[in-house]
C-alpha cells in the first residue's frame, strides 16, 4: 500500500490546478462585511485631503516663533469651515481638531500651552514646525492602492471604502457549497433516536462552518446506505455548484459507497487519504464539470477537522484570498502524546498566558470536548510525547 502523504503534501495535491472563481458581485458596504474584495481600492484623492490640525489650539507660523511671544488672535477656524483666512504675520487663529489649517500655517500650538488671551501668549518651546498636524496626502495620495484584491473586508475597510465615496464595492462571489451526509444510522437532529441510531449533529455544524469560511451554503441532503441512492443524491448535489461535501461512507467497508460511485462519475482524484488524525480516509476529487468533492470521514471532530484543514483552505482559494490561513505558534501548556506515524490536529484551548491545552482525547466521536476548544493544534510525528513548552502551530476555528 502507498504510504499517505503528509498533511502539507495532501493540501498542495489538493489545491493543485483550482483557481479564483471568476466572477464578481457589486454589493452595499452594509453587506460587505468578511466579503473578499475582487478589485483594489483606490485613494480618489489626497488622505487626508488638507492639512488637518490634530488638535484645539493656535495655528501659527513657526518663523514667528523666533521674535513674537503674543499673537492677535484674528479668527477661528472649526472642524468643515474652510480655511481661507487672512493671517498676518505675527498673528494666529484659534482652531479646533480635525479642521483646516490655514496655508501659510504650519505649527499647531496646543490650547493648554496658552493664556487664552488676545493676543494670546503661547508657550512653543521645543515645538517643531509641523507639530500637532497632519499633512496633507500624509496617509495616501489619490490613486494609491488602499486596500488591495483578495483581502477579506473589516469593518476598518469599509470605513475606508466610504472615505473614497464608495457606496458599493466589488467582490468576489461566495463558492457554492452542497453538504450530502450518509449512514442507516444518522437520523434528523428533531427525531427521536433509535438505540443504534444518533442524530445528524454534522450537517449544521458544517453549516456554520461553510458560512464562517466564506461559502455559500446551498443545503444539505442524507442518503441512506445503498449504492443507487448514493449516486442520485451525488448526482442532484453536484448540480450547479462549486464544492460537494460529503460525509462519512469513505472507508473500506462494504456500506461505504462514495469512492466506487465517484469513480464511476470519473471523478479525477487528487488525495485518497492523508497521514493525519483524526481524518485519515479524506479524499479530495474532481468531477470532469470541474466540481470539487471533499469527502470527509464521518465522526464529528474527524469532519470538524479535516473541514478545517482542507475545505477551508479550498473555499479561501477559490475567493481569491491573498492572506495566509491563520495559522500561529503557540506553546503546549502539558505535554501531548504523538504518533510516530501520522501528525495529529487535536481541538485545543487558549490560555490567558497564550499557550495551549489539548484535552485528553477520546477519539474522534467526542464533539463534547470540542465544544470548549478554541481551534486545532498541529502535533508533528514522533515517538513519544510532545513535552511542554513546546512551539506548535495552532489553527483557530474559523
Amino acid at each position: 500500500m502507498p504510504e499517505l502523504p503528509t498533511y502539507e503534501d495532501a493540501l498542495r495535491r489538493s489545491l493543485d490546478g483550482v483557481d479564483c472563481l471568476a466572477a464578481h458581485e457589486m454589493v452595499s458596504l452594509g453587506a460587505a462585511d468578511q466579503r473578499v474584495l475582487a478589485e483594489p481600492i483606490i485613494a480618489d484623492r489626497d488622505q487626508p485631503p488638507f492639512n488637518r490640525s490634530a488638535m484645539d489650539g493656535y495655528a501659527v507660523r513657526h518663523s514667528d516663533l523666533a521674535s513674537i511671544t503674543s499673537y492677535p488672535v484674528v479668527g477661528t477656524v472649526a472642524a468643515g469651515q474652510s480655511a481661507h483666512v487672512e493671517v498676518p504675520p505675527g498673528s494666529c487663529v484659534a482652531i479646533a481638531t480635525g479642521a483646516a489649517v490655514p496655508a501659510p500655517l504650519d505649527l499647531v500650538v496646543p490650547h493648554e500651552r496658552s493664556d487664552h488671551g488676545d493676543p494670546v501668549r503661547l508657550d512653543a518651546d521645543g515645538l517643531a514646525a509641523g507639530y500637532a498636524g497632519h499633512a496633507r496626502g500624509a496617509d495616501a495620495v489619490a490613486g494609491d492602492e488602499l486596500v488591495g484584491a483578495g483581502t477579506r473586508l473589516s469593518p476598518v475597510h469599509l470605513g475606508l471604502a466610504a472615505t473614497v465615496g464608495l457606496e458599493h464595492v466589488p467582490v468576489q462571489r461566495r463558492p457554492r457549497v452542497r453538504v450530502l451526509t450518509s449512514g442507516d444510522e444518522i437520523v434528523d437532529a428533531t427525531a427521536m433516536p433509535l438505540p443504534h441510531q444518533v442524530r445528524n449533529g454534522n450537517a449544521p455544524m458544517l453549516e456554520g462552518l461553510i458560512h464562517r469560511m466564506g461559502g455559500n451554503w446551498l443545503g444539505h441532503e442524507h442518503a441512506l446506505d445503498d449504492p443507487d441512492a448514493v449516486r442520485s443524491a451525488v448526482e442532484r448535489a453536484a448540480d450547479d455548484v462549486d464544492i460537494v461535501v460529503t460525509v462519512g461512507g469513505i472507508s473500506a467497508g462494504d456500506r461505504d459507497f462514495f469512492p466506487g460511485i465517484l469513480d464511476a462519475m470519473d471523478a479525477k482524484t487528487r488525495i485518497a487519504g492523508a497521514a493525519i488524525q483524526p481524518g485519515k480516509p479524506v479524499r479530495i476529487q474532481r468531477l470532469p464539470s470541474g466540481v470539487m468533492i471533499v469527502s470527509l470521514p464521518g465522526n464529528p471532530v474527524s469532519v470538524l477537522a479535516t473541514a478545517c484543514l482542507f475545505l477551508w483552505p479550498l473555499i479561501r482559494t477559490m475567493l481569491g484570498c491573498t492572506s495566509p490561513m491563520p495559522w500561529r505558534p503557540v506553546e503546549l501548556a502539558s505535554d501531548v502524546h504523538a504518533n510516530a506515524g501520522r501528525e495529529l490536529f487535536r481541538p485545543a484551548s487558549v490560555q490567558p498566558t497564550g499557550s495551549v491545552v489539548v484535552p485528553v482525547w477520546q477519539g474522534s466521536g467526542d464533539l463534547s470536548h470540542a465544544a470548549s476548544t478554541d481551534g486545532l493544534v498541529a502535533i508533528p510525528r514522533r515517538t513519544g510525547p510532545v513535552s511542554t513548552g513546546t512551539t506548535v502551530r495552532f489553527l483557530p476555528w474559523p
